[in-house]
């Protein structure tokens, strides 16, 4: 909607002006309305109109001088020329200044005024539908040029061509810089389109590069989030490059985190001839490692170091002991203790230096185990893609977003599910459900439960019939052999010690209700889930 401006030291014809014309019907709004040109000027310096209706004689500022200043400050501003003087050196005047439209005040007719705007709002359209093509063509170029130099450089890495090498001066070192976008997972659904992210990102450090940095530096995209950056340097000269590199790139984060609210990470190669460039690039690229258990918007060096991988081995051995305490925060949804599990998860993998792969792995598959204990205990029927969560996770870059990651993700469907058992269930067959999941190591009766509850045991056992569609006997049969289903598969205990946990007397009984409810025993259940081998 184009802004308009109206000027006149005769109050009527503003009034006029302004209720002749169904200025929304014509893609108008009139934005202000001023007796005299210097009050319309120091408006038009906070909001500067598309359209300028203004009379020619006024005090302080006549219709010509303000016409003159605001051509200066917006060079396309439609401008109509409204006047009790009908004088050729007025008309002279306007037209010298590009005013394509001249009436009479004494002649004016709402119907002509109308058509004098249709005529500006359609040179406005033309003006800016010329502006966006060549704005598109610009970009379209850039685009281009990028896509060019991002195929050469993995050409590149990759060792099929070394064109990308003609690109730089082989008289000069270069110092790469690998940057990546932290939480990109977080940051792309913010973005209509990655490619708009990613010429949002580059622009700034382009536009960075050029007006900071003293020395010549390209930017490069690789892949999805990451790039890089080729600083450009005399060996011969005695200066701390790595110094003024460090604060460029601060400057580079401050602004990306200013305009885009985007962190971003770097990590400095070491400084190398042309012939040695690609060498430095692997290098980079593999250092998967240092990058993920660095914290966001940081800046270091590439580590010299080779670390050792933790034992994969162990970490899976673990993984039966860890994460049980995390499925019971869920099931007790306490979010602040599955919080503090995700911290000291995330602690002790650090220290053991796990490899990233595993890592994310060990948390897919526990989110994904999560996911469907909570269907089973009808706390929610999502379906999430197995798919989608496993692109979702392996898009992060440090361990650090996966632990936010995941408990963003378990704090959701905590609170989708929660919505739906107040939706589905009556609150005291949920109080019923929540207290036999955290008392599954006891033996459960319906007298205890209902006492619990404060509620008659008849009234509760009709009551929780009709919402669950099963007895509560049956309710609490199907959770235990659920968990022990859990231990079976995650834990080597016995099934003698696997009963007795779940408050079992008799170790028959058991085996004979989990044959009842699985179709096999629970020795048959566990060699079958060992080896690959879906149960039935």
């Amino acid at each position: 909607m184009y802004k308009v401006m109206l000027v006149d030291d005769d109050y009527p014809t503003i009034q006029f002006l302004t209720a002749v014309i169904d200025w929304e019907k014509i893609g108008m709004e009139v934005i202000s309305t001023h007796e005299n040109g210097q009050q319309a000027l120091e408006y038009a310096k906070k909001e500067t109109p598309d359209i300028l209706i203004t009379d020619i004689g006024m005090p302080k500022m006549d219709g010509i001088e303000l016409t003159k200043k605001l051509k200066n400050m917006k060079d396309n501003i439609q401008v109509a020329i409204i006047s009790c003087h009908n004088e050729f050196s007025y008309a002279q005047q306007a037209v010298k200044l590009g005013v394509h439209d001249y009436i009479l005040k004494e002649s004016l007719d709402p119907d002509d005024l109308q058509e004098i705007l249709i005529t500006c709002k359609k040179r406005l359209d033309n003006d800016n539908s010329k502006v966006a093509q060549v704005e598109k063509l610009e970009h379209k170029v850039k685009m281009n040029d990028k896509i060019d130099n991002q195929k050469l450089l993995r050409q590149c890495i990759d060792g099929s061509t070394n064109q990308l090498l003609e690109l730089f001066d082989r008289t000069m070192h270069y110092i790469p810089v690998y940057f990546y976008i932290n939480s990109y997972y977080q940051v792309k659904r913010d973005f209509i389109l990655e490619d708009t992210l990613q010429f949002a990102v580059h622009n700034i450090i382009d536009e960075m590069i050029e007006s900071q940095s003293s020395q010549k530096m390209y930017c490069i995209h690789y892949q999805d989030n990451k790039g890089f950056l080729f600083l450009q340097h005399n060996f011969s000269i005695k200066h701390d490059m790595f110094k003024e590199l460090h604060d460029l790139l601060h400057q580079l984060q401050m602004a990306i985190n200013q305009f885009l609210d985007i962190q971003i990470s770097f990590l400095i190669g070491h400084q190398v001839d042309i012939n040695h460039l690609k060498e430095e690039l692997e290098l980079l690229l593999r250092c998967e490692m240092q990058v993920f258990y660095l914290n966001s918007n940081v800046i270091q060096k590439r580590n010299n170091n080779k670390r050792l991988y933790g034992c994969v081995q162990k970490m899976f051995d673990e993984d039966q002991e860890v994460a049980i305490p995390f499925k019971q925060a869920v099931f007790q949804r306490d979010i602040s203790r599955f919080h503090r599990l995700l911290n000291q998860w995330i602690d002790d993998c650090k220290s053991k230096q796990y490899h990233p792969k595993v890592v994310r792995e060990w948390f897919l598959r526990l989110i994904l185990d999560v996911n469907m204990k909570l269907r089973t205990t009808s706390y929610s029927l999502s379906n999430d893609d197995v798919e989608i969560l496993q692109e979702e996770i392996f898009l992060v870059d440090t361990i650090y977003e996966i632990r936010d990651w995941v408990l963003g993700y378990t704090q959701k469907r905590l609170e989708d599910s929660q919505q739906q058992l107040k939706n589905n269930y009556h609150r005291d067959v949920l109080r019923a459900c929540y207290y036999v999941l955290n008392h599954l190591e006891h033996k459960l009766s319906l007298d205890e439960v209902a006492d619990h509850l404060y509620l008659n045991a008849s009234y509760f056992s009709r009551l929780f019939k009709k919402e669950m569609q099963m007895t509560f006997v049956e309710y609490v049969k199907q959770k235990k052999i659920e968990r022990a289903k859990e231990l079976l598969e995650l834990t080597d205990m016995s099934v003698g010690g696997i009963c007795e946990q779940l408050g079992y007397d008799n170790q028959s009984y058991f085996i004979k209700v989990f044959k009842q409810i699985c179709g096999c025993t629970p020795l048959v259940y566990r060699g079958a889930k060992w080896n690959g081998v879906k149960a039935k």
